[in-house]
């Protein structure tokens, strides 16, 4: 067990699960990219929780990931906004776009 890696994983599910909170159904793929985020962080924290090895959870992480990676690359293709500021979201941002204007 690695109580420092599970507090850091656990840290950052909370930060997207706010996200996601405050995006809501605005930003699709972002949203989506935060719902993996939470899975692929959940997982780390069950791993570095446990010790022996842990096959499923593990693919699930990875899978996670490849989903995260995808939806964040589309959301930024897409221009959809984000949740603002980084640190504990509390409102949607602009859009490139939006901030060009």
């Amino acid at each position: 067990m690695n109580p420092i890696y599970v507090a850091i994983d656990v840290a950052v599910v909370i930060l997207a699960l706010r996200s996601l909170m405050v995006l809501g159904r605005r930003a699709p793929w972002t949203s989506l990219g935060w719902s993996a985020t939470v899975g692929y962080f959940g997982a780390a924290a069950w791993r570095y929780a446990h010790t022996g090895p842990q096959r499923e959870v593990m693919l699930a992480a990875e899978g996670c990931f490849v989903v995260l990676a995808a939806a964040f690359l589309v959301a930024v293709v897409r221009d959809e906004p984000q949740a603002e500021p980084l640190m504990w979201p509390s409102r949607i941002g602009l859009t490139r776009a939006e901030k060009r204007r």
